[in-house]
């Protein structure tokens, strides 16, 4: 494929990245309408955003892998977009509570399709020592999807209450039908990409995913290692910056999203994309295990930028140590990515990249944030406590991954 096809592709895998991100959150803005329509606590509020979701994402990412592995793969993204664009009218259609449940199973369902499937076909598009920097677009359009939905959807959803679409349609019922019009677009763009075809990898040998792994599992362990170290940190920064702000600086929680938002619509893709750029210029000096470097690198200047917000006396200092961090952790995750897809021969990638990020979501959400909590609760206890367990949390698994990434680079073969 040339470069300008290549190129092509990746943005608009990209954009649907953007309209999956969008889809994934815009949920979180019409949380309140929600209880009050159908009575609901904030544990139902808790499971109908996070676990309705992950729980059909995570059944169904790694046998989309495989699909992916066997059968074209242009159709697979698109089957999914279609799926998950069904979901979201349908959240904006649903009745009760648990016809919600089964709408944001169906997003989840259909969103598990993308992110396998779009790096196979990247890796396979770019190549060795190219894929880094559309690997990082890739990654740069959920962050930017997550600000166009609370940002967009939030000037979206005013603009309904203030002028409505229908006086029978709810506000919140309105914005997800509304916020189909991106899913449309993108779709036809979509539409118009040529190539994707597993049709040769079906006529040849197959490459068997438990030899691969089996010969392979210290290098792949240690890049698992890194990239959960790089998530979960980005997690903590997600769940407890806003209130780290709060507490430090008696911000009100409307001044603290302000400062947040635009920091991470801003610093966190450019993160991603100059992460892909170093990857690709460690490549192209046909450095074996550069993705693993670029992410110990990064790990560790993230770790220093988080050292800094977490011991800020006063905000200017606070929000440059924010804004760093930021940077820095964006940087970190594409190379974990763009690591296994160099150690995977591309007749399996699908299924080890679902495979890999299935593992590394889990590990990253279900203990980083919770872990902070418990820190600041339980071992540090006072006013600033939050600031001492989001900087213990930063050292220790921000050592550890770095160490892992360290032993990724020796144990990494692949000079490209």
């Amino acid at each position: 494929m040339s470069g300008r096809a290549s190129w092509y592709l990746a943005l608009s895998l990209a954009a649907v990245h953007v309209v999956s991100s969008v889809d994934r959150h815009i949920l979180t803005l019409v949380l309140s309408a929600l209880q009050l329509d159908f009575t609901l606590s904030d544990t139902d509020l808790g499971f109908l955003h996070g676990t309705a979701y992950v729980l059909s994402y995570a059944i169904a990412i790694v046998p989309v892998g495989i699909l992916a592995d066997r059968y074209d793969r242009r159709r697979i993204v698109i089957g999914g977009l279609i799926i998950w664009t069904i979901g979201t009218a349908a959240c904006g259609l649903s009745q009760s509570y648990t016809q919600l449940i089964l709408a944001r199973m169906l997003v989840g369902l259909g969103q598990a399709a993308l992110v396998p499937t779009a790096i196979s076909l990247i890796a396979e598009s770019f190549g060795a020592r190219r894929m880094g920097r559309p690997i990082a677009v890739f990654t740069a359009a959920a962050t930017i999807g997550r600000g166009v939905a609370l940002l967009g959807g939030g000037m979206l959803l005013g603009w309904i209450v203030n002028h409505g679409l229908s006086p029978q349609l709810a506000p919140w019922r309105a914005l997800f039908l509304a916020s189909l019009a991106l899913n449309l677009a993108v779709l036809a763009w979509f539409s118009t990409v040529k190539g994707g075809s597993r049709g040769a990898a079906l006529r040849g040998p197959q490459a068997g995913l438990a030899s691969i792994v089996s010969a392979r599992w210290p290098v792949y362990l240690a890049y698992f290692g890194g990239a959960v170290a790089s998530i979960t940190l980005v997690q903590i920064i997600a769940a407890w910056t806003p209130t780290l702000l709060i507490r430090s600086f008696a911000l009100t929680v409307s001044q603290s999203g302000m400062l947040f938002g635009p920091i991470v619509l801003c610093f966190g893709p450019a993160g991603n994309l100059a992460g892909g750029w170093l990857v690709d210029h460690l490549e192209r000096r046909s450095m074996a295990g550069a993705p693993a470097l670029a992410n110990a690198l990064s790990l560790c200047a993230a770790v220093l930028a988080g050292t800094v917000l977490c011991s800020a006396q006063t905000l200017p200092v606070a929000v440059t140590g924010l804004i760093a961090t930021t940077f820095f952790l964006g940087m970190t995750t594409p190379a974990g990515l763009v690591g296994i897809q160099n150690l995977t021969p591309s007749d399996i990638r699908g299924r080890v990249t679902g495979l890999f990020v299935l593992c590394v979501t889990l590990v990253s959400l279900g203990a980083g944030p919770v872990a902070v909590g418990w820190l600041s609760d339980h071992v540090f206890g006072a006013a600033s406590g939050l600031r001492f367990a989001v900087l213990a949390m930063f050292w220790g698994i921000g050592c550890l991954g770095t160490v892992s990434a360290v032993i990724a680079k020796r144990l990494d073969r692949t000079a490209n």
